[in-house]
């Protein structure tokens, strides 16, 4: 016969855990210190509660983004076409570009603007048989009178003079060609003129002297490469640190530039999104339109690095298909102006007591609260060491994966408490942001460490409050005693193929591949509404079977276990500190209506096939006893 589960009167200390409830699952065991730690709980929320306000405010003035044309490819382009390139240039305004990106010149430029000549010795000589050209040299003289002043006391290479073939030159023992030799003033003044969004591209040349002083007054930098200019070599990464003033500079997505944190100490950063161009070439226009959008509206990205298409017609669709896409998520098309969220150390240091008590709180409600409390003591401590111990960032992840364990090791006898598990997860969130939330982390130079943990931990934690009162040893004997049928092996492997998909679909670039079909709906989602998470669609469905469905023996545990994944996946959402917070919570709710509504529909499908399948044909009777004859040296079973 099951007892009842302890009434919330009921004094004890650690109170003794009941068996079996009627949903098959283990019932929760009841401390003493819920009461006051809940409260420590609620207490704690106010001051993460005003952070979560000003950092929505923060976000609601950031929604301008600058649509960046790439002036080379631009160029390309509309010579392609022989068309001017600042003509084509005003048609692609009209359709949304505001920004454009000019690189630094290199003496190839020069050349092709026909103010110098860069030619071989080898060229040379084939051309004055009779002339003292090297052929392993390079030489360079003026087309332009008064062109080359500008290099003098440039490079720490000094070309030698020579005159040859009734022209000076300078004799170079290196291509001269790539040598960065400064901005084109001309083209950076007529863009600022016509009201573009300048975003500067600098070379690197260990050559260059006196590096970056001649910069033009741009709002931003944009760097080539893996490195920024002066990466390495710390005297002329503190020269750039120096001569960068007032400019921002760019975080490009996806790429790691060596010696851009050092310099961005004590200035602010913008993120910067673009698609490889051999890459975008494989997507249709309105698929890229799709990801710039996406970029801006969800992750945080201030300028929209865009490269033409081949075609004309290609590279309007997609630029009259993005600005349609930024309108409808009420992004402008202006000079982003660049702020940093500065949060009250004081108010996220009080936040910290709200995990704190959620860790406390699970491990003092475990059926063995001695093992609860070291678990909550080991994860407390990997938490805090996996952020090397900075205390918010580790706080922050200790949050991550106490709060969606706290509802379900608490309450889970009824499909009620699915919405009492939530609520404690929506609190979650809310300490998450206060903590993890800083001018780094909202940049995405600072990554949430631990975010596979956030997936794991919380199930682990539900699972060690299913342990019986008793022995581990005991248990662990049990375990290993138990009978197991091929049904159970059938379940369990489909629970961890389920389990091993959820999990490694995580981020934003899985482990595991998605279909033609499903990438083509997620982008019509992703056009349309906030796309949802998978594991939370499919979590909280799998929370409310357990809870409500009536499953026998092991089904409820199991798809409960599923379900934390879920909440888990709440508190993963909010993880993402440079996505908008309010565009984390549209997720979020839209995944907690849909998996809701699933949830619902699917459990009482399931109570009505049970019934019908109780109930079919007189019914069938469950064959639990076991017969054992005594024969002598062993036993047998039938």
């Amino acid at each position: 016969m099951t007892a009842s589960p302890p009434r919330p009167g009921d004094a004890s200390s650690a109170a003794d855990p009941a068996p079996l409830d009627p949903t098959h699952l283990p019932a929760p065991t009841r401390s003493r210190w819920r009461g006051p730690l809940l409260g420590v709980i609620g207490l704690s929320l106010l001051p993460a509660l005003w952070l979560a306000y000003e950092r929505v405010s923060f976000e609601e003035g950031q929604k301008t983004v600058a649509v960046v044309m790439d002036y080379p490819a631009l160029k390309s382009q509309a010579d392609q076409y022989g068309r001017d390139p600042l003509e084509l240039l005003a048609e692609y305004r009209a359709q949304g570009v505001n920004g454009v990106a000019v690189f630094e010149d290199v003496l190839g430029n020069w050349q092709n603007r026909g103010d110098v000549f860069v030619k071989s010795g080898a060229d040379l000589l084939a051309q004055y048989p009779t002339a003292a050209f090297q052929p392993g040299k390079y030489y360079l003289a003026e087309a332009r009178p008064g062109v080359l002043k500008r290099l003098e006391g440039r490079f720490s290479i000094e070309p030698r003079r020579v005159t040859l073939a009734g022209r000076e030159w300078q004799e170079w023992n290196i291509n001269p060609t790539y040598l960065p030799v400064g901005p084109d003033l001309a083209l950076v003044d007529t863009l600022k003129s016509q009201g573009y969004t300048v975003v500067y591209r600098p070379y690197d040349d260990p050559a260059v002297i006196n590096i970056a002083a001649d910069w033009p007054d741009v709002p931003f930098v944009a760097f080539n490469g893996t490195e920024v200019v002066g990466a390495r070599d710390p005297k002329r990464l503190e020269a750039v640190k120096a001569a960068m003033g007032s400019r921002i500079p760019a975080l490009i997505e996806a790429t790691t530039q060596k010696g851009l944190p050092e310099l961005m100490e004590g200035r602010s950063a913008v993120r910067m999104f673009s698609l490889n161009a051999q890459w975008q070439d494989t997507l249709l226009p309105e698929e890229t339109a799709s990801k710039y959008a996406l970029a801006a509206r969800e992750r945080g990205h201030r300028l929209l690095y865009v490269r033409p298409y081949p075609t004309i017609a290609e590279t309007s669709t997609l630029l009259t298909r993005t600005s349609e896409l930024l309108g409808r998520a009420g992004i402008q098309t202006a000079v982003p102006q660049i702020a940093s969220f500065e949060p009250s150390a004081a108010l996220r240091y009080a936040s910290m007591l709200g995990p704190l008590a959620a860790l406390l709180l699970i491990g003092l409600s475990y059926p063995l609260p001695r093992l609860g409390l070291l678990v909550a003591g080991l994860a407390l401590l990997g938490a805090l060491g996996l952020n090397r111990f900075e205390p918010f960032g580790g706080m922050a992840l200790v949050a991550s994966i106490a709060f969606p364990a706290l509802g379900f090791v608490l309450w889970r006898s009824r499909m009620a408490h699915w919405f009492t598990a939530t609520a404690l997860s929506l609190a979650g969130v809310l300490f998450v942001s206060a903590l993890g939330a800083g001018p780094q982390s909202m940049l995405g130079l600072e990554p949430f460490r631990g975010v596979g943990l956030t997936l794991i931990a919380p199930i682990a934690l539900v699972l060690g409050s299913y342990l019986p009162r008793q022995d581990l040893r005991k248990t662990a004997l049990d375990l290993y005693r138990r009978p197991i049928s091929t049904g159970d092996i059938v379940v369990m492997g489909a629970a961890l193929a389920a389990f091993a998909v959820m999990f490694l679909r995580r981020g934003n670039t899985s482990a595991v591949g998605v279909s033609d079909a499903e990438a083509k709906l997620r982008q019509e989602v992703q056009d349309s509404i906030i796309r949802p998470r998978f594991k939370e669609v499919l979590g909280h469905p799998l929370a409310l079977l357990g809870l409500g469905a009536g499953l026998p023996t092991y089904f409820p545990g199991l798809l409960l276990l599923g379900g934390v994944m879920g909440q888990a996946s709440i508190l993963n959402t909010f993880a993402h500190f440079h996505t908008p917070l309010l565009i984390s919570a549209t997720r979020m709710f839209i995944g907690l209506g849909l998996g809701l509504a699933l949830g619902y529909v699917l459990t009482y499908a399931v109570r009505w096939g049970l019934k019908v399948w109780q109930s079919y044909g007189g019914g069938l009777r469950e064959r639990s006893e076991v017969v054992v004859h005594e024969v002598p040296g062993r036993e047998v079973q039938r």
